[in-house]
């Protein structure tokens, strides 16, 4: 027999002895979400995912960069991730992660999709202000945009949540 998930041998003077206190122990369940905003302070930062499976950049660092990009908020408004469509190259060819402020998300565009991955909001007393974020999702995406003809674009966006334990 050899030591595994669940039990362990120790061996002592007195000789050796099997431990199977937990012979089935509960697999670890991972809380990471992907592309799931944080704010610390005035600042947003979004955990590494993929859309399309290319990483989102906020500015011109990658999310998965050894130190982690942010986003300053300095007003209520909404995290985004924004696509957009270049003819003639690989769609999407890069996503951003950016901060859009005001009391509606962006309307997609011709060139630009977007999806709201969290609502920023925010309490002024006195001279400070305090940011907060109501998650609307996370996960990695994939997006579609279609158009035909000169009708407008449609972007189609789709979840791919990970499970927990997963």
């Amino acid at each position: 027999m050899q030591p595994g998930v669940g039990y362990r041998f120790s061996s002592s003077s007195s000789g050796i002895t099997l431990d199977i206190g937990d012979p089935w122990p509960e697999p670890t369940v991972s809380n990471y979400r992907p592309l799931n905003p944080e704010i610390v302070g005035d600042k947003v930062y979004v955990t590494p995912g993929t859309v399309n499976r290319v990483v989102p950049l906020i500015g011109v660092t990658a999310l998965d960069a050894s130190t982690p990009p942010f986003i300053t908020v300095t007003a209520e408004g909404y995290i985004t991730i924004r696509l957009e469509y270049v003819p003639a190259t690989f769609f999407p060819r890069s996503a951003e992660i950016v901060f859009y402020a005001g009391s509606v998300t962006p309307a997609d565009t011709v060139t630009y999709g977007y999806y709201p991955l969290a609502k920023v909001n925010s309490v002024t007393v006195g001279p400070t202000t305090t940011y907060s974020l109501i998650l609307l999702s996370y996960g990695n995406f994939v997006c579609n945009r279609l158009q035909s003809g000169a009708n407008p674009a449609a972007w189609y966006w789709a979840t791919i949540t990970p499970q927990p334990g997963v």
